[in-house]
């Protein structure tokens, strides 16, 4: 058995940040463990033909729910492979080219052309699938023929292990376990307690790339709005209403991060830019990223993906008031956010601008509320902790799939510090 590292290609998609974010976080798991790729080398790609476009359609025509309703389908993906022709060809290159031993792909379509592809190519090569949503998985995820599965399937959430376990042959399905970026483990290590001190320190350290919050006042509490590129818009009804409020700008001050989202930013910069207390952002890194959540007193969410509410736990970022959710994959997340009490889910805008009083301590928070507010640190941690436990045996159960003698997983996390994957070079 030949002794040389696994090539392994993390493969993703550009459809919103949310599967290069799941992604890069599996390659930190992998280059924290073997920062020396000794056992592991990491390639990290991201597809260049289709998503992106076809992505953003369906988020401006609000066709996501009928998109996930057609993975009730066990085929559909493996019909829509077809579509893409270019995608194929760019996939038979990849693996001509970087001859992997293990492909892991984070969108359900990807992870179809590239079964199809190494069909066509006699590749040998193994397909991990990689579900980061919580719940049961339509068919589509994890067809009932074993030959229309991938040759292994990683999840996220234990509810998902549990509903798949009976079903799947052994070796088959693993839990990943998420590393947020070293940006999150550095400030949120720092952050104990969110005080006017530490609000301004990062506020001037944000002000950097965000130039219009050196007005923000670091005394005040902060109300900040996520969702990320299209869907921080579905808070709009909100946040029209709180930038009206007559406390704005006295009592708290209010942050919209409207992502790569130009028109969302544009409309709220033309009729509410320059207000006390208002201010509106574009994308960030996670370094400015992770300083928005250590600012951020009350977080109101118009969709919950996977990597951002690791994020906000690792920062303790909470209790989440969630606003919006996207239809299909987002309702489970509701599910594990009651079950853990992280947060409250508010559709109605007007008992959301409720609740975000309450948060603010300008109106007497509800008995709900004040019970969640108990220790949430101390639930964030414990759900943190459990994903950092797991995140190490991610490479055993690599070598595993590839046939690999393999060393007995790691019981505990591994704490070896490196340079943080998303500076990893990508290859596009």
């Amino acid at each position: 058995m030949s002794s040389r590292p696994l090539r392994v290609v993390f493969a993703s998609v550009h459809a919103g940040g949310g599967h290069n974010t799941v992604r890069d976080a599996l390659v930190r798991s992998v280059t924290r463990q073997d920062p020396l790729h000794a056992r592991v080398i990491p390639i990290s790609w991201t597809a260049s033909n289709g998503f992106d476009t076809f992505y953003r359609f369906c988020v401006r025509w609000g066709l996501q729910g009928l998109v996930f309703w057609l993975t009730n389908f066990s085929l559909s993906a493996w019909l829509a492979t077809v579509l893409n022709p270019r995608l194929m060809l760019e996939l038979l290159a990849l693996l001509r080219a970087q001859r992997p031993d293990v492909v892991v792909s984070t969108h359900i379509q990807l992870t179809a052309c590239f079964q199809l592809a190494r069909l066509l190519s006699g590749s040998r090569t193994r397909i991990v699938n990689v579900i980061p949503d919580y719940g049961p998985p339509t068919p589509t995820f994890f067809p009932s023929p074993r030959a229309l599965r991938a040759d292994a399937t990683l999840v996220n959430g234990s509810d998902t292990f549990e509903v798949l376990s009976p079903r799947a042959e052994p070796g088959e399905l693993f839990r990943v376990g998420t590393l947020v970026s070293e940006a999150f483990d550095e400030v949120g290590g720092a952050l104990r307690v969110r005080t006017a001190s530490t609000r301004d320190q990062f506020r001037r350290e944000l002000s950097e790339t965000a130039p219009d919050l050196s007005r923000l006042d670091p005394s005040k509490p902060v109300v900040t709005f996520f969702g990320g590129s299209g869907f921080t818009s579905g808070c709009r009804p909100v946040i029209d209403r709180l930038v009206r409020h007559p406390d704005l700008g006295s009592k708290f001050s209010m942050v919209v991060l409207a992502g790569r989202d130009a028109n969302l930013e544009t409309e709220l910069l033309t009729q509410h830019g320059g207000k006390p207390g208002f201010f509106v952002l574009s994308f960030l890194a996670h370094p400015q990223l992770a300083r928005l959540y250590a600012m951020t007193d009350v977080a109101v969410l118009g969709s919950i993906a996977h990597s951002t509410l690791q994020e906000m736990l690792e920062m303790k970022c909470g209790p989440l008031l969630v606003h919006r959710v996207i239809p299909g994959t987002e309702p489970p997340y509701l599910a594990f956010i009651e079950r853990e009490r992280l947060g409250l889910y508010e559709p109605d805008p007007e008992q959301m601008v409720g609740l975000v009083l309450e948060s603010l301590g300008l109106v007497s928070a509800s008995l709900r509320l004040r019970s969640l507010r108990q220790d949430f640190a101390r639930r964030a941690a414990r759900l943190r902790e459990e994903h950092k436990a797991l995140a190490p045996r991610f490479i055993g159960q690599l070598e595993r799939l590839a046939g690999l003698p393999t060393a007995l997983d790691p019981a505990t996390p591994v704490t070896v510090r490196t340079a943080s994957a998303d500076d990893l070079p990508t290859q596009e």
